[in-house]
């Protein structure tokens, strides 16, 4: 059952009286604070009436909580960049308020909805990582509550919630607009700041943080409207690789063609980005879908000319003008500086972690540990990997741990999927599935996993693969009708 048909005539017209009146009195305030010239307290208070029309939806019914997670995701880190404020707990208080007003609806039982491998799979990494408190290396419980957040505090929010409120196709079919729209979007915002240039935000972005790492042989990554080039290209690489997918689908031409459009303009995305790690996004993401559809004659002669194209990078200099081929032949050299300074740090944090089977705590790496832990050991080396992250602040035991309730999805997700008769449920399966797993394996080279806007969307595909059996059925238990909204 849609929201909509859910929600009551009150609470509709809450919702409609709610927009107006914050919308109306926002922009009274905004008019007089813009007249005093004080811009950034004008864009403050016009996100007020989204803020108040955001708690409204989610008390009228926790399903918009989801929607509201998804999208903000994709455009919080560049509202910072004109904005002050920890804009970023706001996915917190979203997460927070959909938890409250899901268990406020919700029939008790349907709390089995919940009795899936994938729950006890993030519970027990949640679990982990708050026991993380006790870690004697960890001192700081502040630094402690901005790490977890993104490593599996959003994660056990987002699978349970998904798990009870967005587990239909026709969610599923919602999932994949809206991650193509937005991923349409950013790709002509990343060619925007590549052709026409950065606007105030931006430059005052790039000159105190991005110029180092985005300005590169005097060339311009793009990072479009994410925290860094590294996830706009994954971000766009993993968008065009489904549109692409879903463009070889069982469709009507015309849908193919706007499946192939699509796939096309997030690709520019990712490669004006001059990422080299989203690279593996498609290459892995095309290996898998030719296992799932079984067409091992094109895998062979996908081998073939991907041994072509690793040829063509790693032996000739044929291109070197281009800076997005330059870039993307980086990749391939093993006595890439980029690769040699990771290794020696990779080296150097092996030493460090012999004797810490449980790592250092969650919070004392790099990033965190410059705010929180100045001058410590970790303060001064990069972590450049989601998965050196996990290894460094859970050590062995919590990066076997996160490592496990990752398979479980990629084990389940290739069975569920492989399985799968509906022939449009299929082909969207495959396309969720093989960029799950090319973002995995791009996290092996860069901290994406977890980071905004792949974390929430890792996080909701892991539930479409692992309940997939059940939509595929038509006849789910899962369902939102059990919710009194």
């Amino acid at each position: 059952m849609r929201p909509q048909a859910q929600t009551s005539a009150l609470s509709q017209s809450l919702i409609s009286l709610g927009l107006v009146g914050s919308f109306l009195i926002a922009g009274i305030v905004i008019a007089v604070i813009l007249s005093t010239g004080n811009i950034n307290t004008g864009l403050q208070v016009l996100l007020i009436p989204f803020i108040i029309t955001s708690i409204v939806l989610i008390f009228a019914n926790p399903y918009f909580g989801i929607i509201i997670y998804l999208h903000y995701s994709f455009v919080f880190v560049a509202i910072t960049r004109y904005v002050s404020g920890p804009l970023g707990l706001f996915v917190d208080i979203i997460l927070f308020l959909t938890v409250l007003s899901t268990l406020a609806k919700i029939e008790w039982k349907s709390i089995r909805q919940l009795n899936t491998g994938i729950f006890y799979a993030i519970m027990a990494w949640f679990l982990y990582t708050v026991l993380q408190l006790l870690n004697p290396d960890s001192t700081n419980p502040t630094a402690w509550f901005y790490a977890i957040r993104g490593i599996s505090l959003y994660a056990a929010a987002a699978v349970p919630l998904a798990l009870l409120l967005y587990n239909k196709q026709k969610d599923l079919d919602h999932f994949i607009k809206l991650i193509l729209g937005w991923s349409v979007f950013a790709s002509f915002w990343g060619l925007k700041q590549i052709t026409i240039g950065l606007d105030f935000g931006e430059q005052r972005w790039f000159d105190t943080i991005g110029n180092v790492t985005h300005f590169i042989d005097g060339r311009l990554r793009a990072f479009s409207l994410f925290s860094d080039a590294g996830q706009n290209g994954t971000t766009m690489a993993y968008a065009s690789f489904i549109a692409l997918v879903l463009a070889l689908g069982p469709y009507e031409r015309k849908l193919k063609i706007r499946y192939l459009i699509i796939g096309i303009i997030c690709f520019v995305g990712f490669t004006i980005s001059a990422s080299r790690g989203p690279l593996y996004v498609m290459v892995s993401g095309f290996i898998f879908y030719l296992f799932l559809i079984k067409r091992f004659r094109i895998l062979a002669i996908g081998t073939i000319v991907g041994a072509m194209v690793f040829a063509f990078l790693k032996f000739t200099y044929i291109g070197n003008t281009n800076y997005q081929i330059f870039r993307l032949r980086t990749a391939l050299d093993p006595n890439d500086a980029s690769l040699l300074v990771r290794l020696s740090n990779q080296k150097t944090l092996r030493q460090y972690l012999e004797n810490r089977p449980f790592g250092s705590g969650i919070g004392t790496s790099y990033y965190w540990a410059n705010k929180y832990y100045p001058g410590s050991f970790l303060s001064k080396i990069p972590v450049d990997s989601w998965f050196v992250n996990i290894w460094v602040e859970n050590g062995v035991v919590g990066l076997a741990l996160h490592f496990f309730a990752i398979s479980y999805v990629i084990v389940m997700g290739f069975y569920n999927t492989y399985r799968t008769k509906n022939p449009d449920l299929k082909q969207k399966l495959m396309a969720i599935y093989g960029g799950f797993v090319g973002v995995v394996i791009a996290s092996f080279g860069n901290p994406v996993f977890g980071q905004a806007p792949l974390g929430a969307l890792m996080y909701l595909s892991m539930v479409f693969l692992t309940i997939s059996p059940l939509m595929d059925k038509d006849k789910s238990e899962l369902s939102r009708n059990n919710l009194l909204v």
